[in-house]
């Protein structure tokens, strides 16, 4: 707390403390958070002195003080990949998110705070928001999956989640959303590892979505975006028994019927409406 904070540091002059504070944390030298029985308090954690240390030694190897240039840097040093919408915007650059998600292991988050730490960067870590928002948002996950660490792409020497991965999950679990995955499919059609969707898209159940998605894309195309051989690859075999809602947030919405003729066939239903799916298209494709 700043009471405690101002007692081990010996500062009585609250503005003195709170610009020392703001160093510590800027530098990398402490962590604040608020406390989750009471929003208004804040806590001060001094970062331990072995995460510091690799975080700097890190940082010495970076080419610059950008996130980007900590991320390759510490790409020899630590494991982690990031994902989500940021990831998407490596593969359709399309609108950029203002976020970055990261995931790490939890027994390097020390490390990682010290490293992305300055005054231009807020940092959220799993359900913890950041204070405010700033310049650059960096959200930390720990749920780190090892084995995910071996369908990344190094990009610029930046471990980011696969395309395929991307679309897989986000048709699955909404995250990124729909406007990243469609992003994706039409900016990296013929660059896609088409088995490599289909066998991703069948672990999740998410097949027909996929095919479906595919087919309105072509829908509101005036060219044919994706052929209907690649289109029976990501859904053969799979079960049309029970309905499909997507996406997963909006299915309390009602359903577009400008799709219903590809919905009954698919047996899936988008939430969503056409215009939405127009404008991708517009921007995307017949712009070019």
């Amino acid at each position: 707390m700043f009471s405690e904070a101002a007692e081990i540091l010996e500062i009585s002059d609250e503005r003195r403390l709170a610009k020392t504070l703001a160093m510590l944390r800027s530098s990398g030298y402490l962590r604040v958070t608020r406390d989750p029985t009471d929003s208004r308090r804040k806590l001060f954690n001094l970062m331990d002195p072995a995460s510091t240390t690799v975080a700097f030694a890190i940082q010495s190897r970076a080419k610059g003080s950008e996130l980007k240039d900590k991320l390759e840097a510490a790409s020899a040093f630590l494991d982690y990949y990031v994902g989500g919408a940021y990831a998407a915007y490596q593969y359709h650059r399309y609108l950029a998110p203002a976020s970055v998600d990261i995931s790490v292991q939890a027994n390097e988050l020390s490390t990682w705070i010290a490293l992305v730490s300055n005054k231009d960067t807020a940092i959220s870590i799993d359900e913890i928001p950041a204070e405010k928002s700033s310049a650059t948002n960096v959200h930390f996950k720990t749920g780190f999956d090892p084995q995910l660490i071996n369908d990344t792409i190094s990009k610029d020497g930046v471990k980011y989640l696969s395309p395929e991965l991307l679309i897989a999950n986000g048709l699955a679990e909404n995250h990124p959303g729909l406007e990243d995955v469609i992003g994706i499919l039409i900016v990296q059609r013929n660059k896609l590892d088409w088995n490599k969707l289909a066998t991703l898209c069948e672990e999740r159940n998410v097949s027909r979505i996929l095919a479906a998605t595919l087919e309105m894309l072509n829908l509101e195309s005036s060219r044919i975006l994706f052929d209907s051989k690649k289109i029976r690859k990501v859904a053969t075999g799979a079960s049309k028994r029970l309905r499909l809602d997507f996406p997963l947030d909006k299915k309390s919405e009602l359903p577009e019927e400008a799709y219903s003729a590809i919905s009954s066939k698919w047996n899936v239903v988008p939430h969503f409406r056409r215009s939405f799916l127009s404008k991708l298209v517009t921007d995307l494709v017949r712009s070019k």
